[in-house]
C-alpha cells in the first residue's frame, strides 16, 4: 500500500543544513524556537505556529535562530496527496501556486489546534491501529485546511489551460523519468512546439524541462544510494541514465561529491 505520509519526525534540535532538494514534498511545523528557511532564493523566519511548505525539487536550506528549536517534519508523496484530495485547492501549496506565493504560513491563532493535530499525526504514524492510513489523511487534511483559512491567497484556484498543460507535463515527467524521455516527445503529447514548452515550463516551474528531468533522476538516485546496496552502475540505469559516467558527472555537479562518496557519508 502506497502511503501519502512517507516520513514524519518530531525533534528538539536540527543541525545546520546545506542547500539541497528532495524528490518528495515537505511540510515543516515550528512548535518552539525560530529558524530561517531559504527556499528557492527567498528567506523566511519561522517561529512558533508557523507552517512551511516546500515542493518537490525546490532548493532549500534551514538554519536555527533561537533554541530550544522544536519542529515537526513531514515528507509527503505528491501523487498520493493529489489522490487523497482530488480537485481540491488544498494541494496548491505544492503545485499550481499563485503569483506571490509565500512558503511560510503563520497559524498563531490556531497554534493549539495545530500542536494537537501534529501530536495525533505522530501517534497514528508510529502506531499500528486499524484504518491508520485514513486517519493520517484526515489529520493532514485538517492541517491543510488551517493553512488555507490562515492564508487563502497561497491556494490557487483552477489553473488556466496553459498552466494545466505545464502541470500535465510535470506529472508525466514524474511518472516516466526513469524511461527515455525527450522534450520533443513531451511537446508532441501536449500538442505544442518544443520551444513553446521549454519557455512556458521554465517560466512556471523555474527549471527547463531537461533540468527538471535530470533533477528527478538525480534525486531518485540519491534515495537509492541511501536505501539500497545496489551498484553505482545499476542505480544509474534504474534512475534513467544511459551512461554511468554521465550519471557520476551529473551527480557530482548537483551534490558536490560523486555517488560513492555520498553513499559512504549517508
Amino acid at each position: 500500500m502506497r502511503s501519502l505520509l512517507l516520513d514524519l519526525q518530531h525533534s528538539l534540535a536540527q543541525a545546520p543544513e546545506h542547500q539541497h532538494v528532495h524528490l518528495s514534498c515537505e511540510m515543516v511545523y515550528v512548535r518552539r524556537g525560530r529558524a530561517r528557511f531559504t527556499i528557492a532564493g527567498a528567506d523566511y523566519t519561522a517561529g512558533p505556529g508557523c507552517l512551511v511548505f516546500i515542493s518537490s525539487l525546490e532548493e532549500h536550506q534551514v538554519r536555527v535562530l533561537a533554541e530550544p528549536y522544536e519542529r515537526y517534519f513531514a515528507i509527503l508523496s505528491l501523487p498520493e496527496l493529489s489522490r487523497a484530495f482530488p480537485h481540491s485547492p488544498l494541494t496548491a501549496v505544492f503545485r499550481n501556486r499563485p503569483q506571490g506565493f509565500v512558503h511560510c504560513v503563520a497559524l498563531r491563532r490556531d497554534k493549539p489546534e495545530a500542536d494537537a493535530l501534529f501530536a495525533r499525526l505522530c501517534a497514528e504514524y508510529a502506531g499500528d491501529l486499524p484504518c491508520a492510513r485514513q486517519m493520517v489523511e484526515s489529520l493532514l487534511g485538517q492541517l491543510l485546511v488551517l493553512a488555507y483559512r490562515a492564508c487563502p491567497g497561497d491556494f490557487a484556484v483552477s489553473p488556466t489551460p496553459a498552466a494545466k498543460r505545464i502541470l500535465d507535463a510535470q506529472q508525466y515527467m514524474e511518472a516516466h523519468f526513469t524511461e527515455p524521455l525527450s522534450v520533443a516527445d513531451l511537446a508532441a503529447r501536449l500538442y505544442v512546439s518544443p520551444c513553446h514548452l521549454a519557455h512556458s515550463f521554465r517560466a512556471q516551474v523555474g527549471y527547463s524541462p531537461k533540468q527538471y528531468i535530470r533533477l528527478l533522476r538525480l534525486s531518485y538516485a540519491k534515495e537509492l544510494l541511501e536505501t539500497t546496496d545496489d551498484s553505482i552502475a545499476s542505480i544509474a540505469v534504474q534512475s534513467g541514465f544511459s551512461d554511468v559516467n554521465n550519471f557520476i558527472r551529473a551527480f557530482r555537479l548537483c551534490y558536490g561529491v560523486p555517488p560513492g562518496q555520498w553513499r559512504r557519508k549517508a
